[in-house]
Order: C-alpha cells, then sequence, then structure tokens
C-alpha cells in the first residue's frame, strides 16, 4: 500500500471520530447510535423519573418511600403530621402560622413554598392545598385535563363564586372553563381556607 492510499483511508475514518455529541458517524442528528457510554445524555434521558415525595389523597397524604409506604390520614396530630411531611420532603415548613379569616372559622398552617400547603383544627391536620406538581395516584395534580378528572369517582362540577369548582374522589378544585380540555387550577383535599 502507498502512503498516499494509507493517507485516504485515514481521511475516511476522520468523520467517525469528530462527530457531534448526539449525532451517529454520518452526522445526522436524528439517528441514534447503536450503544451510548455510561454517564452520556442518552443514558440520562433513559433514566426513570424520580418519584415524588408525597401523594395527594382525598383522606390525607401518602407518603411512597416510608418504610413502610404509610397515608397520613386526616385528624392526625398536627406536630407527627409537620414532622413526616419534613421528612419526606426533606425540609421543614417555609412558613407555620394561623389564618383567621377562613371561611369556615380560623385555621392554623404549615406551608411548604410552591409545593403544599397543610391546614390544621384544634391541633389535627384537616386538609391540604396543592401549589406545585405533587399528584394523586392517579396522576391528578395541577395542569391535569378536566377529562382526566371527570374519571375519577364521584365527579361532579358547578359554576361557583370561585368560578368552575369540582369534586371527585375526594378531592375539590378548580378549572380554568366549562370546556372539555380546561385545565385544574387549583386542587385541595379535606378542611383548607377557600374564601367563597
Amino acid at each position: 500500500m502507498t502512503a498516499y492510499a494509507f493517507a485516504g483511508l485515514l481521511l475516511l475514518g476522520l468523520p467517525a471520530c469528530t462527530a457531534e455529541p448526539g449525532e451517529n458517524a454520518s452526522g445526522d442528528p436524528s439517528a441514534t447510535n447503536a450503544a451510548a457510554p455510561a454517564g452520556s445524555n442518552a443514558a440520562a434521558a433513559a433514566a426513570p423519573a424520580a418519584r415524588s415525595p408525597l401523594l395527594l389523597e382525598g383522606a390525607g397524604l401518602g407518603i411512597p418511600d416510608a418504610s413502610p409506604p404509610r397515608i397520613v390520614s386526616f385528624n392526625t396530630p398536627k406536630a407527627a403530621v409537620i414532622e413526616a411531611l419534613t421528612k419526606a420532603l426533606g425540609r421543614p415548613p417555609t412558613q407555620v402560622g394561623e389564618n383567621s379569616e377562613c371561611g369556615g372559622g380560623g385555621l392554623e398552617f404549615a406551608e411548604w413554598k410552591d409545593e403544599i400547603t397543610l391546614y390544621f383544627q384544634e391541633g389535627a391536620f384537616s386538609g391540604w392545598d396543592s401549589k406545585g406538581e405533587l399528584k394523586t395516584t392517579d396522576g391528578i395534580g395541577l395542569g391535569s385535563s378536566r377529562s382526566d378528572v371527570e374519571k375519577l369517582a364521584g365527579f361532579e362540577a358547578e359554576e361557583s363564586t370561585l368560578g368552575t369548582e369540582f369534586r371527585a374522589g375526594g378531592l375539590s378544585g378548580l378549572l380554568a372553563s366549562k370546556a372539555p380540555g380546561a385545565k385544574v387550577t387549583a386542587l385541595w383535599g379535606g378542611t383548607t381556607c377557600v374564601f367563597r
């Protein structure tokens, strides 16, 4: 083999060595490499999504990663509920206080900012109000569609002073409108501080 022929073979192999991340040797980003090295973006994309530390329930909150998994039911003492959620969420509440202006009377609360607010009546867990991405075991949460919520047991919706209000599966909430594709804009369970 001549030196020129050898150099030509080397040049033919260069594109395979210089492919951009996410491209195969042909340079086509839509085609995937057969095997992605460990720790690559492709391996990270294939990893399962992290589980939620809490599940919204009509009768309280689920903690799936507790050992054993447990439900924190309404009427559980306030201190035990705050301790359980602090452990599940990995941080204490951002605010604890009392709201004396709630429609049904004053309620104590513990808030995890942008995640969830818990309410307490006479020292016991009475309700929750979702503020973030938490969902039920059925995948219902803020941003779910009306068609998803309608699958829950006992679904009913009505127009109230709050807007399009619904009840289903022990949950309550608001929809953006009456439309079939309307999204859930508020979601709560139990006794909370809802102003009507």
